[in-house]
């Protein structure tokens, strides 16, 4: 049976034992995750808590919706047992009625087949890194290739220790104002997942200096066998110098043969996606839905509203 527990009631001891045994279970669904990602999130939770689905969401001019949050790839149903179409189905229409919007994005072991809803496709690009890394490196591209061989070993520093504090101003001076839809709590949730990462020693800050200037750098967050690339930054001189591709071969040096799995995050954007392929990375993709149980007028009236904001930003 299928039950929908307020935050109060959920067991979260029982929720991350159910996240961490399921055959999809991911970081994101982690309840100190969840907790620092939404200010508000529910659930449902399928008998003691053998398959869970997290409920993110906001309240908007009365009206409860449920949201993907930032810094949230992928969420869905979880479950210790393989998931078919039909129980993705029985989950999505045991969500309450009160929630009278939804926009969420399911993860790669969701099957959206069964659903009537609104779907749209999206891309994860994954690099497994359990082979040794001159294996490794014969599958990035032969631009890649080239790239790498014109950045000399000495241009570049990389410090593996600080906060993330500097490579967030690193990212609000130079790519911050090129992302018109950034979200209003994109830096306070930033900081709280850092925060809780770093506490449960589940963080790595990558930094990479030219001639002590930072000038590119990467949070990974790991967990469930991946290093998730979670937020990056880079500056004019690390674009001109190439630091991201050096600080991505570097981190895939170090790890090979280790067994994890470095965790693009996406992207939907073909030159990002582009860019992860060069590596070696395969392809993930993983659905999102959207549904609405509100009248077509009030619909209408609030993409109105979200367009003009979208303008006037």
């Amino acid at each position: 049976m299928i039950r929908y527990l307020p935050n109060n009631d959920i067991d979260k001891a029982k929720w991350d034992v159910c996240i961490g045994n399921s055959v999809n279970g991911n970081i994101y669904a982690c309840s100190w995750y969840l907790d620092s990602a939404c200010e508000r999130w529910d659930a449902l939770v399928e008998d003691d808590y053998r398959s869970v689905m997290p409920l993110p969401y906001r309240k908007k001019a009365g009206f409860q919706y449920i949201f993907p949050p930032s810094l949230v790839q992928q969420l869905g149903i979880f479950s210790v047992e393989e998931i078919p179409a039909s129980k993705v189905a029985e989950f999505i229409h045991e969500i309450p009625s009160k929630f009278k919007y939804a926009e969420i994005n399911l993860n790669h072991d969701n099957p959206v087949e069964a659903l009537t809803v609104t779907k749209k496709s999206h891309v994860n690009l994954e690099l497994s890194l359990h082979k040794p890394y001159a294996e490794l490196q014969r599958n990035y591209s032969e631009n890649l290739r080239r790239t790498l061989k014109k950045i000399p070993e000495t241009v570049f520093t990389i410090k593996k220790e600080g906060d993330t504090h500097d490579l967030i101003e690193l990212f609000k001076n130079y790519q911050a104002k090129k992302i018109a839809s950034l979200p209003k709590d994109f830096y306070r949730v930033l900081e709280k997942i850092s925060g809780a990462s770093k506490e449960s020693n589940q963080m790595q800050l990558w930094q990479v200096f030219y001639e002590q200037e930072l000038c590119a750098g990467v949070l990974f967050i790991f967990g469930f066998h991946k290093a998730t690339f979670l937020f990056s930054a880079s500056n004019d001189k690390g674009k001109e110098h190439y630091a991201m591709h050096y600080l991505i071969d570097r981190f895939i040096s170090e790890n090979a043969g280790s067994g994890l799995t470095l965790d693009f995050e996406g992207s939907d954007n073909e030159s990002l996606a582009r860019f992860y392929r060069s590596f070696g990375a395969i392809e993930f993709p993983y659905s999102g839905i959207e549904f609405s149980r509100l009248p077509g007028s009030i619909i209408k009236f609030f993409k109105y509203l979200f367009i003009i904001k979208k303008k006037l930003y």
